[in-house]
């Protein structure tokens, strides 16, 4: 039988390429159902499936600076009507974390997070995505600004990232729901390489000779560096490098 999933998202990348992979990969194990509705009026009978996989949210860290409260909206009071149907109904949950909760206090996003994590119920599993990088990305993110050139970045930072990309995601996501209930107990884990580089060395490789300038950004985490332990004890091993994909 079927694992019957109900994934959240709106028009996430993430999510329409995990849906994307597991149709490619799993259509033999996995039933998946994308829930297209507006995630804060969440009315879902959940006791249909076997799990919820919850990606929907508000992301950006910048962008969370500036309208705060629609970020709490979505990735909290949102979060808790889904994660409340969860738990009358038993419903294993698998949701997205972030990387940024290391370090909640410095932005409207990583407190939202935060949050979320502090209300998701006893049968949940949350996973830390480490800055995730892939095809289809935002329009907003810096990696697909500098695959396409785009003369509106002006500048680059110092800051080291964790760039996991959006395969490595899945394959981690399809290991927590085969391992649901030895995972769980940990509450929330890692999902990256924890292998970081720098943004100044990714945008180089990306796009030698971009001669753009170094800035000092506040409101962000300097470094991050996921510990995917948890994972790799259980025979995650990513695919990806950013150092090592190919770009023209």
């Amino acid at each position: 039988m079927k694992v019957r999933i109900l994934l959240t998202g709106t028009n996430g990348y993430r999510k329409g390429f995990i849906a994307n992979y597991f149709l490619d990969n799993y259509k033999n194990i996995y039933d998946i159902t994308e829930y297209e509705g507006d995630i804060r009026k969440f009315e879902e009978d959940v006791s249909d499936y076997d799990m919820v996989l919850h990606l929907a949210a508000m992301a950006g860290v910048r962008r969370s600076h500036e309208i705060p409260e629609e970020f709490w909206e979505v990735n909290v009071d949102a979060s808790k009507r889904i994660f409340d149907a969860c738990e009358v109904d038993n419903i294993p949950i698998i949701y997205a974390s972030s990387s940024s909760i290391y370090e909640w206090w410095l932005s409207p996003y990583a407190a939202s997070k935060k949050a979320m994590e502090a209300i998701a119920p006893f049968n949940s599993l949350g996973l830390r995505f480490h800055t995730v990088y892939g095809p289809n990305s935002r329009t907003d993110m810096l990696y697909r600004n500098l695959e396409e050139r785009n003369p509106e970045i002006t500048y680059l930072t110092n800051h080291t990232r964790d760039w996991t990309h959006v395969e490595d995601v899945c394959s981690a996501i399809h290991l927590a729901i085969q391992n649901f209930w030895k995972l769980s107990n940990f509450a929330a884990i890692d999902v990256g390489n924890g292998k970081p580089v720098s943004v100044k060395e990714m945008a180089d490789k990306i796009w030698p000779g971009n001669n753009l300038p170094i800035k000092e950004v506040t409101g962000e985490r300097q470094d991050t560096c996921a510990n995917p332990r948890e994972l790799v004890k259980l025979g995650w091993k990513p695919k990806h490098f950013i150092m090592e994909e190919k770009w023209e």
